[in-house]
Protein backbone atom coordinates (compact mmCIF):
# COMPACT_ATOMS: atom_id res chain seq x y z
CA UNK A 1 0.00 0.00 0.00
CA UNK A 2 1.13 3.41 -0.64
CA UNK A 3 1.00 5.56 2.12
CA UNK A 4 -0.80 8.30 0.93
CA UNK A 5 1.69 11.49 2.39
CA UNK A 6 3.94 10.25 0.01
CA UNK A 7 2.61 10.12 -3.13
CA UNK A 8 2.22 13.19 -4.76
CA UNK A 9 -0.85 14.10 -6.14
CA UNK A 10 0.49 14.30 -9.85
CA UNK A 11 1.44 10.78 -8.99
CA UNK A 12 -2.38 9.90 -8.24
CA UNK A 13 -4.12 11.56 -10.39
CA UNK A 14 -1.86 9.79 -12.86
CA UNK A 15 -2.55 5.95 -11.33
CA UNK A 16 -6.50 7.36 -11.18
CA UNK A 17 -6.60 7.99 -15.08
CA UNK A 18 -4.89 4.73 -15.98
CA UNK A 19 -7.65 3.01 -13.55
CA UNK A 20 -10.29 5.26 -15.14
CA UNK A 21 -9.39 4.24 -18.11
CA UNK A 22 -8.50 0.74 -18.34
CA UNK A 23 -12.21 0.76 -16.68
CA UNK A 24 -13.58 2.27 -19.74
CA UNK A 25 -11.90 0.20 -22.31
CA UNK A 26 -12.92 -3.20 -20.81
CA UNK A 27 -16.91 -1.75 -19.95
CA UNK A 28 -16.87 -0.70 -23.90
CA UNK A 29 -15.38 -3.84 -25.01
CA UNK A 30 -17.91 -6.18 -22.34
CA UNK A 31 -20.56 -4.15 -24.11
CA UNK A 32 -19.92 -4.40 -28.12
CA UNK A 33 -19.11 -8.29 -26.95
CA UNK A 34 -22.28 -8.73 -24.85
CA UNK A 35 -23.98 -7.88 -28.32
CA UNK A 36 -22.20 -10.43 -30.50
CA UNK A 37 -22.91 -13.15 -27.70
CA UNK A 38 -26.53 -12.24 -27.45
CA UNK A 39 -26.81 -13.06 -31.00
CA UNK A 40 -25.21 -16.19 -30.72
CA UNK A 41 -27.35 -17.30 -28.08
CA UNK A 42 -30.04 -16.68 -30.46
CA UNK A 43 -28.36 -18.59 -33.31
CA UNK A 44 -28.11 -21.71 -30.71
CA UNK A 45 -31.79 -21.26 -29.94
CA UNK A 46 -32.99 -21.44 -33.14
CA UNK A 47 -30.16 -24.46 -34.03
CA UNK A 48 -31.90 -26.13 -31.08
CA UNK A 49 -35.34 -25.86 -32.37
CA UNK A 50 -34.91 -26.79 -35.63
CA UNK A 51 -32.66 -29.62 -34.49
CA UNK A 52 -36.15 -30.49 -32.12
CA UNK A 53 -37.90 -30.07 -35.08
CA UNK A 54 -35.83 -32.58 -37.26
CA UNK A 55 -36.21 -35.23 -35.35
CA UNK A 56 -39.45 -34.84 -34.28
CA UNK A 57 -40.21 -35.10 -38.58
CA UNK A 58 -38.15 -38.16 -38.43
CA UNK A 59 -39.79 -40.11 -35.56
CA UNK A 60 -43.18 -38.84 -37.58
CA UNK A 61 -41.98 -40.63 -40.78
CA UNK A 62 -40.56 -43.56 -39.08
CA UNK A 63 -44.03 -44.39 -37.46
CA UNK A 64 -45.98 -43.96 -40.33
CA UNK A 65 -43.51 -46.36 -42.36
CA UNK A 66 -43.48 -48.80 -39.41
CA UNK A 67 -47.51 -48.49 -40.12
CA UNK A 68 -47.31 -49.31 -43.61
CA UNK A 69 -44.94 -52.04 -43.53
CA UNK A 70 -47.32 -53.31 -41.15
CA UNK A 71 -49.96 -53.15 -43.24
CA UNK A 72 -48.28 -54.67 -46.17
CA UNK A 73 -47.24 -57.74 -43.76
CA UNK A 74 -51.02 -57.78 -42.31
CA UNK A 75 -52.48 -57.98 -46.17
CA UNK A 76 -49.92 -60.11 -47.78
CA UNK A 77 -51.09 -62.81 -44.58
CA UNK A 78 -54.61 -61.99 -44.80
CA UNK A 79 -54.56 -62.01 -48.82
CA UNK A 80 -54.83 -65.98 -50.66
CA UNK A 81 -52.74 -66.82 -53.32
CA UNK A 82 -52.58 -65.67 -56.23
CA UNK A 83 -52.40 -62.54 -55.27
CA UNK A 84 -55.31 -60.50 -56.77
CA UNK A 85 -53.80 -57.44 -59.44
CA UNK A 86 -55.91 -55.00 -57.35
CA UNK A 87 -54.04 -55.60 -54.02
CA UNK A 88 -50.74 -56.14 -55.61
CA UNK A 89 -50.94 -52.53 -57.63
CA UNK A 90 -52.08 -51.57 -53.44
CA UNK A 91 -49.14 -53.30 -51.89
CA UNK A 92 -46.66 -51.63 -54.58
CA UNK A 93 -47.92 -48.28 -54.32
CA UNK A 94 -47.58 -48.95 -50.18
CA UNK A 95 -44.28 -50.03 -50.60
CA UNK A 96 -43.01 -47.18 -52.37
CA UNK A 97 -44.75 -45.54 -49.44
CA UNK A 98 -42.87 -46.65 -47.12
CA UNK A 99 -39.71 -45.92 -49.15
CA UNK A 100 -40.29 -42.89 -49.47
CA UNK A 101 -41.21 -42.27 -45.61
CA UNK A 102 -37.49 -43.99 -44.84
CA UNK A 103 -35.84 -41.84 -46.99
CA UNK A 104 -37.10 -38.93 -46.09
CA UNK A 105 -37.05 -39.60 -42.01
CA UNK A 106 -33.14 -40.26 -42.61
CA UNK A 107 -33.33 -36.70 -44.42
CA UNK A 108 -34.64 -35.27 -41.70
CA UNK A 109 -32.46 -37.33 -39.27
CA UNK A 110 -29.26 -35.75 -40.87
CA UNK A 111 -30.53 -32.54 -41.20
CA UNK A 112 -30.65 -32.80 -37.39
CA UNK A 113 -27.49 -33.93 -36.87
CA UNK A 114 -26.02 -31.14 -38.95
CA UNK A 115 -28.23 -28.42 -36.87
CA UNK A 116 -26.62 -29.90 -33.38
CA UNK A 117 -22.82 -30.24 -34.65
CA UNK A 118 -24.04 -26.05 -35.61
CA UNK A 119 -25.25 -25.87 -31.61
CA UNK A 120 -22.50 -27.21 -30.26
CA UNK A 121 -19.91 -25.00 -32.22
CA UNK A 122 -22.08 -22.19 -31.56
CA UNK A 123 -21.66 -23.67 -28.04
CA UNK A 124 -18.00 -23.18 -28.20
CA UNK A 125 -17.53 -19.91 -29.50
CA UNK A 126 -20.48 -19.11 -26.58
CA UNK A 127 -18.34 -19.94 -23.76
CA UNK A 128 -15.31 -18.18 -25.27
CA UNK A 129 -17.67 -14.82 -24.37
CA UNK A 130 -18.64 -15.96 -21.46
CA UNK A 131 -15.01 -16.91 -19.96
CA UNK A 132 -14.36 -13.21 -21.73
CA UNK A 133 -17.54 -11.68 -19.67
CA UNK A 134 -16.43 -13.22 -16.64
CA UNK A 135 -12.66 -12.57 -16.34
CA UNK A 136 -13.38 -9.11 -17.08
CA UNK A 137 -16.10 -8.59 -14.49
CA UNK A 138 -13.40 -9.68 -11.89
CA UNK A 139 -10.91 -7.52 -13.79
CA UNK A 140 -13.50 -4.56 -13.10
CA UNK A 141 -13.77 -5.57 -9.66
CA UNK A 142 -10.07 -5.31 -9.41
CA UNK A 143 -9.56 -1.96 -10.23
CA UNK A 144 -12.06 -0.44 -8.07
CA UNK A 145 -10.53 -1.91 -5.29
CA UNK A 146 -7.08 -1.03 -6.56
CA UNK A 147 -8.69 2.33 -6.74
CA UNK A 148 -9.47 2.16 -3.37
CA UNK A 149 -6.73 0.96 -1.69
CA UNK A 150 -3.78 2.20 -4.33
CA UNK A 151 -1.86 -1.26 -4.83
CA UNK A 152 0.15 -1.04 -8.21
CA UNK A 153 0.65 -4.88 -7.91
CA UNK A 154 -3.09 -5.21 -7.75
CA UNK A 155 -3.70 -2.77 -10.94
CA UNK A 156 -1.09 -5.54 -12.78
CA UNK A 157 -3.05 -8.43 -11.59
CA UNK A 158 -6.67 -6.30 -13.06
CA UNK A 159 -5.00 -5.61 -15.82
CA UNK A 160 -4.16 -8.88 -16.84
CA UNK A 161 -7.30 -10.57 -16.47
CA UNK A 162 -8.74 -7.96 -18.37
CA UNK A 163 -6.60 -8.38 -21.20
CA UNK A 164 -7.34 -12.59 -20.90
CA UNK A 165 -10.67 -11.55 -20.77
CA UNK A 166 -10.60 -9.50 -24.03
CA UNK A 167 -8.32 -12.65 -25.68
CA UNK A 168 -11.17 -15.00 -24.70
CA UNK A 169 -13.56 -12.17 -26.52
CA UNK A 170 -11.47 -11.98 -29.64
CA UNK A 171 -11.47 -15.40 -30.27
CA UNK A 172 -15.31 -15.76 -29.34
CA UNK A 173 -15.79 -12.83 -32.59
CA UNK A 174 -13.20 -14.59 -34.95
CA UNK A 175 -14.65 -18.07 -34.31
CA UNK A 176 -11.03 -19.32 -33.07
CA UNK A 177 -12.42 -22.33 -31.03
CA UNK A 178 -9.37 -24.19 -31.18
CA UNK A 179 -8.25 -22.04 -27.64
CA UNK A 180 -11.69 -23.16 -26.58
CA UNK A 181 -10.32 -24.31 -22.62
CA UNK A 182 -12.65 -26.96 -22.27
CA UNK A 183 -11.29 -27.96 -18.78
CA UNK A 184 -11.92 -24.32 -17.51
CA UNK A 185 -15.67 -24.15 -18.89
CA UNK A 186 -15.96 -27.89 -17.43
CA UNK A 187 -15.14 -26.65 -13.64
CA UNK A 188 -17.12 -23.52 -13.97
CA UNK A 189 -20.04 -25.29 -15.23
Amino acid sequence: MVDATTESAASRDRFNSMIAIAVALISAFMAVSKVKDDNIVQGMQRAQSETLDYWNEYQARQQRRVIVEATIQQTRALTPEPVPDQVAKALADWQKLGDTFKIRSEEAAQKAKARQADYDALNERDDLFDLSDAMMSVSLALFAITALVRIRWLFGAATLLGLLGAFFGFAGFAGWTQVHPGWLVALLS
